[in-house]
């Protein structure tokens, strides 16, 4: 009876088919600059892997060898066509169409991989990279591991392929890691999420449909029946299938966005940047006011561990030294030695405007730092040491430019800071102000690894009622570092 029924619902599936699914794959011809002397050998190892793999149920486009031919001179423009994509994808009843093109330059070979959907147009993974020598086997591998990474990509296990009361046929890569009685979610895709600048799907909005059980297996397809419905609504063919218990959930990771986890981090990003400052300190005491500048120099550390997908924490510790002289005024001294410090301890929330982690990113975070300023005594001027602390509360913004740039801002204040000085010269402050303002860039040096500038403008005040009425911090830096996410 079970076989009887196993029949009946493929034969109502082939009946109401519609999406072809992810999980079903073609390799496009692969194009070079060389008359295809490299494209056909890394096609042909491709292919054996494709066949072998049990994310991708291969469909080979050899039928269509003879329509390609006719356009080998312009065949890398031709297979870039929305057309040409749509017309492959209907032939083949595929849903991955997978594009690899290999550019040979004057420092090496450039290796690109677009996956692209049935209608031509959804980009579902691309990447680009840059090699020494056109070694064949370096290409292949490393086009092979971009197709792992996109298998982890794909929303869902299988799709349902026919429906017949609780009963249905799932469509299900061949060698695909499935089991009797392993149970499943099935959903249905409401709407997708695209990269702003990239023009990359990045997300999916899914309704949650039902759930079930895996009853039957066969060569690329499973019987599953339903057995609880999330909502009033028929199952149709084309919704997702999610198994339980499938490692392919990598995806939804918080911390990796479309990644492969062996090549990003999962914990956070340490952070070591050198820079040079613009600095002044402005005092006005019972003689004058004065003013001291210089160029000083030091290192600052940073540490951010990711709690979840958008809350974290991070701590940052930065040394200045270096030596100020007088600009203007009447100080007794006119060259002091300057040491400043800053301890900061914070926690903040993430906030990801398209729902993707390496997409926009807008940090809304607060906790404590103090400031320190040792500069060598001179009661007459003003100069000792002092310290700024307090709750700070801030805000940053990280935006992609575009594959290898992201721009990043960021400001912080303290709203109500206290003053320190350990040499009692100016007593209780009426008045404190601290506010950081930094701009830079980051450049994606590897995959774990970003190189990063920025410009910072640093204002910190305090006044006074008596005669030692007012002292002032002023930097602006240059800095240069790098980011590692571990």
């Amino acid at each position: 009876m079970m076989r009887l029924l196993f029949l009946i619902t493929l034969l109502w599936s082939s009946l109401s088919w519609s999406q072809s699914s992810m999980r079903r794959c073609t390799l496009l011809p692969i194009t070079d600059s060389v008359g295809g002397a490299i494209g056909f050998k890394v096609f042909e190892d491709l292919e054996v892997y494709l066949k072998q793999s049990n994310w991708c149920t291969y469909v080979s486009n050899s039928g269509l060898i003879n329509v390609f031919s006719r356009y080998r001179e312009n065949l890398a423009q031709y297979l870039k066509t929305k057309e040409v994509l749509v017309t492959v994808a209907d032939r083949l009843k595929v849903g991955s169409l997978v594009r690899v093109a290999i550019i040979s330059e004057i420092k090496g070979v450039e290796i690109q991989i677009d996956v692209y959907g049935e209608n031509g147009e959804d980009l579902y993974f691309s990447e680009r990279t840059t090699i020494a020598k056109d070694d064949i086997e370096i290409i292949s591998n490393t086009v092979r591991g971009w197709l792992e990474m996109y298998s982890k990509t794909i929303p869902y296990d299988a799709q349902v392929n026919g429906v017949l009361g609780e009963q249905l046929t799932l469509d299900v890569g061949k060698g695909y890691p499935i089991q009797i009685g392993q149970k499943f979610t099935i959903k249905r895709p409401q709407g997708k999420k695209k990269h702003p600048l990239l023009k990359k799907i990045v997300d999916w909005e899914t309704e949650t449909m039902a759930e079930g059980t895996v009853m039957s297996i066969s060569d690329n397809q499973a019987m599953g029946l339903v057995k609880f419905y999330k909502v009033d609504k028929k199952l149709l063919a084309g919704d997702w299938v999610r198994l339980e218990d499938q490692k392919q959930d990598v995806i939804n990771d918080p911390t990796l966005g479309e990644q492969d986890p062996e090549k990003l981090g999962t914990l956070g990003i340490l952070s070591l940047g050198f820079f040079g400052s613009s600095s002044s300190v402005d005092t006005v005491t019972p003689s004058g006011s004065n003013r001291m500048t210089g160029s000083l120099y030091g290192v600052d550390l940073r540490a951010e561990g990711w709690i979840t997908r958008q809350y974290f924490a991070a701590l940052e510790v930065e040394r200045t030294i270096g030596t100020l002289k007088k600009r203007s005024g009447n100080p007794a001294e006119t060259s002091v030695s300057a040491d400043y410090g800053t301890y900061r301890v914070s926690g903040g929330y993430k906030y990801l405007p398209i729902g993707y982690f390496y997409g926009p990113q807008v940090d809304l975070y607060a906790g404590y730092t103090k400031h320190t300023f040792d500069l060598d005594f001179s009661q007459a001027d003003g100069f000792g040491q002092t310290s700024i602390n307090g709750i700070f509360f801030g805000t940053s913004a990280n935006i992609p430019l575009n594959r290898e740039y992201r721009f990043f801002g960021r400001v912080d204040f303290i709203p109500f800071p206290t003053f320190n000085d350990d040499d009692g010269i100016y007593g209780t402050a009426k008045s404190v102000s601290s506010l950081d303002f930094e701009l830079g860039v980051k450049y994606q040096y590897t995959n774990r690894i970003t190189i990063d500038g920025s410009i910072d403008f640093i204002s910190r005040k305090a006044k006074f009622s008596n005669s030692f009425k007012e002292i002032a911090y002023m930097d602006t830096r240059l800095k240069l570092g790098a980011s590692f996410n571990f």
